[in-house]
Parts: structure tokens; C-alpha cells; sequence
């Protein structure tokens, strides 16, 4: 609304980020905004938060989904129109881990989807796993560079 790039700007576009991740939807879709869009639906009296008919049917909508009012209360403070009011980064990563904690994912270990790639019969190479391509450490560049 200002026009002011800030670390609680940031967070507020974390926030629109993860209501994207659990509605499936675009930030602004069909003239309807997804932050307005949650916030009209939404009521914490009711099983996941009445959300049913926006949350991504992919996520499966069962009892199950143990950490997405966690979720959705964290998105919903990111996306608070004070900037004030917003969670820092730090914040937000620590109440990240702790939902991943509560429902039973070890923030800390390798994901174990990725032990699935090796021994399938494919050649599936993590993309992080050559650590060349993370050399570069900010030194200074070439003083020219040609055009191939």
C-alpha cells in the first residue's frame, strides 16, 4: 500500500505465497483477491476453519490435516494489514518447524522422498548434490566479459 520495500513487505508476500500453496489458487484470480477471498470464508468456530470449498482438493480434506489451522493462522498473520502486527522471518521459520513437529515431520533430517530416487532404476541426481554449483562465494568477476 505504501510502495516501501521492507522486511514486513516481504512477509506479507511469504503470506500470499502460502495461502497459494493450500488453495491452489493465484494471488488475484477473476477480480477476487485470495487474502480477502480467505478471510470472508473463513470461521474458527468451524472444522477447518469452514475453509472446505477453498483449500486445495489435493490436500485431501480429512480430519487428518493436523498442522493446516496452524498454517492458516500463521498465513493470516503474515497477511495482516498492520505491518507491525506481521511475524518476523525468524519467527515465521520457527513456527514453521514447529508445525512440521507437530505433525510428525523431523524439521532437521533429509526429506525422505529423495531415498525413493536412488536404486529406482533411474538416474535421478539431487539438484544440490554437485556443491561446485554453489562455489561461487561473492569474489569479484572477470574485468571483461566476451560474448560467445
Amino acid at each position: 500500500m505504501t510502495q516501501q520495500l521492507t522486511e514486513k513487505s516481504d512477509v506479507y508476500s511469504f503470506g500470499v505465497v502460502m495461502l497459494e500453496l493450500i488453495t491452489a489458487r493465484n494471488p488475484i484470480e477473476k477480480g477476487r483477491y485470495i487474502v480477502r477471498e480467505v478471510k470472508q470464508v473463513m470461521d474458527k468456530n468451524k472444522e477447518l476453519y469452514n475453509l472446505h470449498e477453498i483449500l486445495d482438493p489435493s490436500i485431501g480434506l480429512s480430519n487428518q490435516l493436523k498442522g493446516l489451522e496452524k498454517f492458516i493462522d500463521l498465513s493470516l498473520r503474515c497477511v495482516d494489514e498492520k505491518g507491525t502486527q506481521r511475524p518476523g522471518m525468524g519467527e515465521i521459520v520457527k513456527e514453521l518447524e514447529s508445525i512440521m513437529t507437530f505433525v510428525g515431520l523431523n524439521p532437521g533430517s533429509e526429506p525422505s522422498s529423495s531415498a525413493g530416487y536412488e536404486g529406482a532404476g533411474h538416474d535421478f541426481s539431487h539438484p544440490y548434490s554437485n556443491d561446485s554449483l554453489f562455489a561461487y562465494s561473492g569474489g569479484f568477476l572477470p574485468p571483461k566479459l566476451h560474448p560467445k
